[in-house]
């Protein structure tokens, strides 16, 4: 993997508030992206992913906030910041510039009142980008042109609602590159699109990716998309990260059962198609009765050790590391 790092997540926790307590969801996790890199957080619905995401763009809800860690931003300059301890003003300068975000669902997260080249442009008036408004109108056609909108300068004036699901998430990624970001997050880029459409925007991510030499965090639970789209992975259960390796490293030899559960459950030609591999049980909802391992209730390979003591990321090889009992000790 890359060594030149853009943004490092060092013990990172985030709690939301619980009756009078606050109760952890993230639970200090480590990532980290380099620069010109395509980086995958993958795990089941509920396990952290778009509360670690909404971290880094400090766009958590009201009831949730970071209780401990950093978030070092590296400059190309060499000058290193950290996200968690920015105040209000330079969050606004950074997040929307530098870091920009695709949303899960475009339908929610454009405004339906206003057509689609209006919010994109938005972007460059609010930041100061462009000064003129016909000037940042031609951007806006641009960038429209370049995520391979048809007929940009008439799709400008189109409604949310006059617009596909893959046109909607095309104007979403426009949205998020007219602002020419170092770092693009993706929540479930394809959630809800067909097959066809699914493929079409993951090249095109992987294209903008290339074309504005950007890296990218890629948030799924879509094992195939890791395998098509990223360069490294880490895999998360509970808030915490399970497995983390390089893509061809974790689908070549995966070391922790969540892992392998994740992989198992893809369908492939040939298999049964009356049965689908699963992965048993459901994600516990009080994360605070854990003292071992999170994932030890659903997991077949566990032994007593897994229920008392919570293990240690372990290094499996180079950018290859798991956090399992059973794993270190197949490895030792």
């Amino acid at each position: 993997m890359n060594d030149d790092k853009l943004l490092e997540i060092k013990d990172l926790t985030v709690s939301i508030k619980q009756e009078k307590e606050m109760m952890p969801v993230v639970n200090g996790i480590d990532i980290t992206i380099p620069d010109h890199s395509i980086i995958g957080l993958v795990g089941e619905s509920g396990c952290g992913k778009s509360m670690t995401a909404k971290s880094i763009n400090h766009i958590l809800p009201s009831f949730a906030k970071i209780t401990s860690g950093s978030m070092l931003w590296h400059e190309p300059s060499g000058q290193v910041c950290d996200l968690v301890t920015l105040k209000e003003k330079d969050i606004r300068k950074r997040c929307g510039t530098d870091v920009a975000m695709i949303f899960q669902e475009p339908m929610t997260s454009l405004n339906p009142l206003m057509c689609i080249g209006d919010q994109i442009k938005e972007v460059l008036m609010i930041h100061k980008l462009e000064k003129s408004q016909d000037r940042a109108k031609a951007r806006v056609i641009e960038m429209l042109d370049a995520v391979e909108i048809p007929d940009p300068a008439v799709r400008y004036r189109a409604y949310p609602h006059e617009l596909s699901g893959g046109m909607r998430q095309r104007a979403m990624i426009a949205m998020a590159m007219i602002a020419n970001p170092k770092l693009l997050i993706a929540d479930e880029p394809t959630t809800a699109l067909d097959v066809t459409t699914q493929a079409q925007i993951l090249d095109l991510i992987k294209k903008m990716c290339e074309t504005h030499s950007m890296s990218a965090l890629i948030i799924t639970h879509n094992m195939g998309i890791v395998s098509t789209l990223c360069d490294y992975v880490y895999v998360m259960y509970l808030g915490t990260i399970m497995e983390e390796a390089l893509t061809d490293e974790l689908f070549r030899n995966p070391m922790h059962p969540y892992t392998r559960g994740l992989l198992s459950s893809i369908p492939r030609m040939g298999d049964n198609p009356e049965f689908l591999e699963t992965l048993p049980g459901n994600i516990p909802v009080n994360k605070e009765k854990f003292r071992g391992c999170r994932f030890c209730l659903r997991c077949s390979d566990d032994i007593k050790k897994c229920f008392f003591e919570e293990a240690p990321l372990h290094k499996v090889s180079d950018d290859h590391y798991v956090r399992c009992h059973v794993a270190a000790g197949k490895e030792d």
